[in-house]
């Protein structure tokens, strides 16, 4: 009777682990699931779930697929503002909740955390989580009409979800503040996870005379585009052996982005050097003195200061959401005021006038920073606590007795 009994429980245990359930990540681009959550994705397959990712189709959805991804098309425009087409968004959620009925639904970014949070309550589905990547500019950027209706739009879409994650405290902070949903559904995620092995110091390159400044990201105004070209103008009539350059794309429906007239502009100057727009930004980390940032955008967690430090670079950065988090203020970099050249000149001149082995110096510190607070396995350790907690297995102890 007893060997009976416990075969039955070693049978359940097989059947428990033979059942794959089925993840979804909701975003409002491709783009940003792959770039910023595939080791989270790859962590999901290796541990036998079954995960799709819903998001407008965009050129990383046959990289999606190829990682064993399953794609789903949705409708949303992440700019517009036409409440028709994010109706029309809504609905798709729904109709794709209720065919698949997901164990787990990870929402990310404003529109996919309201419509998708709303949609899974009607179409029943058991956990769901809104990742707050940071606030952007529907939100925190005055009170305009638009962040107010976003704000109310948060403020009921917030009661369905389970859980709230938050990339930093002041943004945490801000939705406990403004009633948008109560601390005990919050949780602090530490960034959406650095891979320190993939980005990592490859090698030191030959010692020259020259110094290397990069920007890099979308060059948006609020990202603090102008203010290095800026400081790089004045800069570069003083330091003749010092280089600034800037990588990244034109997103050229953002109202925010600089256009490619004034980029052309800026490259004719001669006061910085244009590199394109690359999918892989390491070789140009590893290759530049230091990484410049002096961003006033509602970052979450800033990801372009996480792979430069990550990869053993000082920073230039601004005392600002998402960016101060990054560094440690005179050890691994320095902080400006947002916005104001003359405080981003003095931190990069500080870089110039540090010797080589300094630099280096501070890049190592930060390395070790990151790898101790937005290492990717922690990150990965908390979305698996979150879909597999204790509760859901049956453990050896209890098979035998």
């Amino acid at each position: 009777m007893r060997n009976k009994i416990s075969n039955h429980f070693v049978n359940h245990l097989k059947e428990a682990h033979t059942y794959k359930k089925k993840i979804a990540l909701v975003a409002n681009t491709a783009w940003s699931v792959y770039n910023f959550r595939i080791d989270i994705i790859r962590c999901f397959i290796s541990h036998g779930y079954i995960v799709h990712v819903i998001a407008p189709r965009d050129t990383y959805v046959e990289k999606l697929i190829a990682e064993g991804v399953h794609y789903i098309n949705l409708p949303l425009s992440k700019y517009s503002l036409n409440p028709l087409k994010d109706l029309f968004a809504l609905v798709s959620l729904i109709r794709t909740y209720r065919t698949e009925q997901y164990d787990f639904v990870f929402h990310y970014t404003i529109k996919p955390n309201i419509y998708g949070s709303i949609a899974a309550r009607i179409a029943g589905i058991k956990s769901k989580l809104a990742v707050v990547t940071g606030l952007g500019r529907m939100i925190g950027s005055g009170k305009t009409v638009t962040t107010l209706l976003t704000e109310k739009l948060y403020r009921f879409a917030m009661r369905y979800s389970d859980q709230v994650w938050f990339l930093n405290v002041e943004n945490r902070e801000y939705f406990i503040r403004k009633g948008i949903t109560p601390a005990s559904k919050t949780q602090l995620l530490p960034s959406e996870g650095i891979n320190t092995e993939k980005y990592s110091p490859k090698r030191e390159w030959p010692k020259t005379k020259a110094i290397r400044f990069l920007f890099a990201g979308r060059l948006l105004k609020e990202k603090g585009i102008v203010e290095y070209y800026r400081a790089a103008q004045e800069l570069s009539k003083k330091y003749k052996h010092v280089r600034f350059e800037i990588l990244g794309f034109v997103d050229e429906q953002n109202t925010d982005s600089i256009t490619l007239t004034e980029l052309k502009k800026w490259q004719v100057s001669g006061a910085i050097r244009y590199l394109g727009a690359s999918e892989d930004v390491r070789p140009f980390i590893d290759r530049c003195d230091c990484v410049v940032f002096p961003s006033y955008y509602q970052e979450g967690i800033s990801r372009i200061l996480l792979e430069a430090a990550s990869m053993a670079k000082p920073i230039v950065t601004t005392d600002h959401i998402g960016c101060r988090d990054v560094v440690l203020p005179a050890l691994s970099g320095y902080l400006s005021i947002p916005k104001d050249i003359n405080s981003l000149k003095e931190n990069i001149e500080k870089i110039i006038t540090l010797s080589s082995e300094r630099r280096l110096q501070m890049g190592h510190v930060g390395r070790e920073y990151v790898k101790k607070l937005y290492d990717i396995e922690l990150v990965k350790k908390i979305y698996l606590d979150h879909v597999e907690p204790e509760a859901d297995y049956v453990t050896s102890t209890q098979v035998a007795h």
